[in-house]
C-alpha cells in the first residue's frame, strides 16, 4: 500500500491539479506542446487529433532535459528502459483528452482569466517582480510562439483543472477503514537470514564446448549495441561573443530603440481601497482628507487589512492597465500624502492613496553609455548567432555537407567514431568526447539513417551543424576476444546453480523444524544473521529495502524461502521467525496519519480513473508500432533498412 502511495502521489494527474501543466511546457521552450512539424509517425490519436514520434520526442527530450537537473548522468535509453517515454505519451493523451471534453461542454475561461494566469507566470515577471508585457513578448518570441497560441494553451490549461478540480477531494478515510492497514504498518517481523555464497563452491572444468554453447545462449549480452557515426560543429554563443566589437553606432541604436526607458519617468507608491457603494468610498475620503490614518479607515469603513491596500509603486500606464484610465488620472494628479477619488471603474469605486512620488529625469546617451553596453553586446551576440544559424540551415538545405558548411561559416567540424545512444566509443578509450554535445548523441539516434544533415539545439546558448554518416548495426563480440570472459560468467552460474542446490535443502530442512544456525553450520557457511524491524520502519527506508528483508515482509510466520541475488554473488535463505502484529494504542497519531495518506491516494486514484473514463469517451487509439520504433530509435536497436 506504501508504494501505492507513491505511484499515486507522482502520476501525472497529481502534478496536473497543482497546475499549469502546460505554462510549464510553454516557459520552459517546448514550443506549442500540440503543435509542430510534419508527422513522420502517429503514435496516438485523441478525439481526431494527432499526437506525432516527433512532438513525443520533443517532450520526451526536454523533461529528461529537466530530471538531468537533479541526475546529471542519466541517459535517453536509461529514461527510456524506466518507462518515462510511455509516461510522456500518456501525459499527452490525457491533456488532449481533457481538451476534447472541455470543449464538448462548451468549456471555456473567461479573458480576464487568462490574463491572470498569464500574469502569475514567473518567467514573465520583471525586475520588479510584476508581470512586465515587455518580459512576456520577449519569453514567447524566444520560443517561437505568438501571443494567440500561448493563450490557447493556457486557456485549454484552466479548463483541464477545472475538470480535475471536479474530483480533487474526497472525504477523510474512515478511521475503521484505516485502523487496519495502520496496525499493519505497525507489525513487527523478526527474520532469521542465512547466505549461501557461490564462492563456497569449487570452480567447475569447463570445455571449449561449455563456452561456445553459453556464448551462443547469451548472445545477446555479448551483442554491441547499434552505433552511430556522427559528424557536427558548434556554433557556441559564448565563443561568437568574444568576437562582437560595440560601436558608437549600435549603443546609439540601442538608446534610439529603448528611448522610454531612459525618458523622463514619474512612478508613485499607492494604496487603495475598492468599495460597491458610493456613499462608503465617499466616507473614507472625507475621513483620511480630514487626516485619519488611510488603513485605520479602510479596516474601519470597508474591512480591508494592511496587506490589502497595497498596489505597490507604478507608472500611470501600470496603474490604468491594473484599474482604468480614469482611476489611473486621478491617482497620478493627487498630491503625495492625499487621496484620489472616489473614481468609478468596472471594479467599484476606487480611493487611492498617493504615499510616494518618485520623478525620474531624462538620460542622456553619454550617461548610459557604460550601463547599456552589456545588453547591446549580448544583442549583437544573439543576432550574430541567429546570423550563422540561419546561414547554416540554408547552405544544408541548398544540399551542402556539415563540413562544406562550416568551412565556409568558420566552424570547426569534429567526426566522432561510431558511438552508442549512451556515448561510448568501443576501442576509442584515448578520445574525449564533449559532454556537451551529448543530446545531440541521442538526437542522432531519434533520427532515420538517411535523413539530411540539419541546424539542431542543443540549448540555448548552444547550436549545433549535425550529420548521421554511418549507422553501424548491433554487431555481436567475436567469441575470441571475450573468452576469458565468458569463462568466468559460466563459471559463475555453475557455482551459483551449486548455491541454489544447498539453499534448497537448507529450506526443506527448516520446514522438518531444523534450526537455520545448524543447518549453516553443517553446510560449512557463514552464521546466521538476525533482522528485527517494523513495517513502517521498512517503509520510512531512504535506501532501497533489501530483497531477503522484503522477502521477509512478504511471507507467514515460519515460512522460509530461498532467494537468489547474483549481484551478492549469492542464495539468501530467509526464515520468519516471529510475528508480533501492530497496536494502535502505542501510537495514537500514526492512524491519523494514515487517514490523511489513504484520502489523498484514494483522491488520486479517483482523478486517474476520472482521466480515463474521459479518454474512454472522447475515443483514443495508440499505435504501438510507431511508439516501439521511437523507443528503439533511442535505445539504438532500431531495424535497419534493406
Amino acid at each position: 500500500m506504501i508504494s501505492f502511495f507513491r505511484k499515486a502521489l507522482s502520476s501525472w494527474i497529481v502534478l496536473a491539479l497543482l497546475g499549469l501543466v502546460l505554462v510549464a511546457f510553454i516557459v520552459t521552450g517546448i514550443g506549442d506542446p500540440f503543435g509542430g512539424g510534419p508527422a513522420a509517425n502517429t503514435v496516438a490519436v485523441i478525439a481526431g487529433d494527432d499526437v506525432t514520434d516527433t512532438q513525443l520526442s520533443s517532450q520526451f527530450d526536454r523533461q529528461l532535459a529537466t530530471m538531468r537537473q537533479e541526475q546529471p548522468g542519466i541517459t535517453a535509453a536509461q529514461a527510456v528502459r524506466g518507462g518515462m517515454l510511455e509516461g510522456v505519451l500518456e501525459r499527452l493523451i490525457g491533456s488532449h483528452a481533457l481538451t476534447a471534453m472541455g470543449e464538448k461542454l462548451g468549456l471555456g475561461p473567461s479573458k480576464r482569466q487568462v490574463d491572470a494566469e498569464i500574469a502569475s507566470v514567473a518567467a514573465f515577471r520583471g525586475p520588479d517582480g510584476r508581470f512586465s508585457e515587455d518580459v512576456f513578448r520577449q519569453a514567447i518570441s524566444s520560443q517561437g510562439l505568438t501571443e494567440d497560441m500561448v493563450r490557447r494553451e493556457i486557456g485549454g490549461d484552466v479548463v483541464r483543472r477545472q475538470l480535475l478540480g471536479l474530483v480533487d477531494s474526497i472525504p477523510m478515510t474512515p478511521r475503521k477503514l484505516a485502523e487496519p492497514f495502520t496496525a499493519l504498518q505497525l507489525e513487527q517481523r523478526t527474520l532469521n537470514i542465512g547466505a549461501v555464497p557461490a564462492q563456497s563452491f569449487p570452480a567447475p572444468k569447463l570445455s571449449d564446448d561449455d563456452i561456445q554453447a553459453f556464448y551462443k545462449k547469451n548472445i545477446a549480452n555479448y551483442t554491441v549495441p547499434e552505433r552511430r557515426r556522427i559528424t557536427y560543429a558548434l556554433i557556441d554563443s559564448a565563443e561568437i561573443a568574444k568576437t562582437v566589437k560595440v560601436t558608437d553606432a549600435a549603443l546609439a541604436d540601442y538608446f534610439k530603440k529603448h528611448a522610454s526607458e531612459f525618458a523622463a519617468s514619474e512612478t508613485r507608491t499607492l494604496r487603495q481601497v475598492v468599495v460597491q457603494d458610493k456613499a462608503q468610498a465617499d466616507t473614507i475620503a472625507k475621513r483620511v482628507n480630514g487626516g485619519e490614518d488611510f488603513a485605520a479607515v479602510a479596516k474601519d469603513v470597508a474591512g480591508y487589512g494592511e496587506t490589502d491596500l497595497d498596489l505597490g509603486t507604478l507608472s500611470k500606464s501600470a496603474m490604468a492597465d491594473q484599474t482604468a484610465e480614469a482611476v489611473a488620472d486621478a491617482a497620478f494628479k493627487a498630491a503625495s500624502g492625499k487621496v484620489a477619488g472616489p473614481v468609478q471603474s468596472e471594479f467599484g469605486w476606487h480611493v487611492v492613496h498617493v504615499d510616494a512620488v518618485v520623478t525620474k529625469p531624462a538620460r542622456t546617451l553619454a550617461e548610459v553609455k557604460d550601463e547599456i553596453r552589456p545588453a547591446v553586446e549580448a544583442d549583437l551576440a544573439a543576432n550574430a548567432v541567429a546570423d550563422i544559424v540561419e546561414k547554416a540551415d540554408d547552405a544544408l538545405a541548398d544540399g551542402a555537407s556539415v563540413a562544406e558548411a562550416a568551412k565556409d561559416l568558420g566552424l570547426t567540424v569534429v567526426r566522432v567514431p561510431p558511438v552508442t545512444s549512451e556515448g561510448l566509443m568501443l576501442g576509442e578509450s584515448g578520445l574525449q568526447l564533449d559532454q556537451r554535445i551529448r543530446p545531440l548523441i541521442e538526437r542522432a539516434f531519434a533520427t532515420e539513417e538517411n535523413d539530411e544533415p540539419t541546424v539542431e539545439d542543443i540549448s540555448d546558448t548552444l547550436h549545433a551543424l549535425m550529420d548521421v554518416e554511418e549507422v553501424v548495426p548491433p554487431t555481436p563480440v567475436p567469441l575470441a576476444d571475450i573468452k576469458p570472459q565468458l569463462t568466468a560468467a559460466l563459471t559463475f552460474e555453475r557455482q551459483m546453480e551449486a548455491a541454489k542446490a544447498v539453499a534448497d535443502k537448507i529450506v526443506a530442512g527448516l520446514k522438518a523444524g531444523k534450526p537455520l544456525a545448524g543447518l549453516l553450520a553443517e553446510n560449512k557457511l557463514p552464521p546466521v544473521q538476525t533482522f528485527t524491524a517494523r513495517r513502517i520502519e521498512i517503509a520510512a527506508r531512504r535506501e532501497p529495502v533489501p530483497p531477503p528483508i522484503g522477502l521477509g515482509f512478504a511471507l507467514s510466520k515460519g515460512d522460509a524461502r530461498a532467494l537468489a541475488q547474483p549481484r551478492n554473488g549469492a542464495w539468501f535463505v530467509v526464515h520468519v521467525a516471529d510475528v508480533k502484529p501492530g497496536d494502535l494504542a502505542e501510537a495514537p497519531a500514526f492512524l491519523d496519519q494514515m487517514r490523511s495518506q489513504m484520502q489523498t491516494a484514494a483522491t488520486n486514484e479517483y482523478a486517474q480513473n476520472f482521466v480515463a473514463a474521459i479518454m474512454s469517451t472522447v475515443g483514443v487509439k495508440r499505435n504501438d508500432k510507431a511508439l516501439e520504433r521511437l523507443k528503439q530509435r533511442y535505445l539504438g536497436t532500431a531495424d535497419q533498412p534493406n
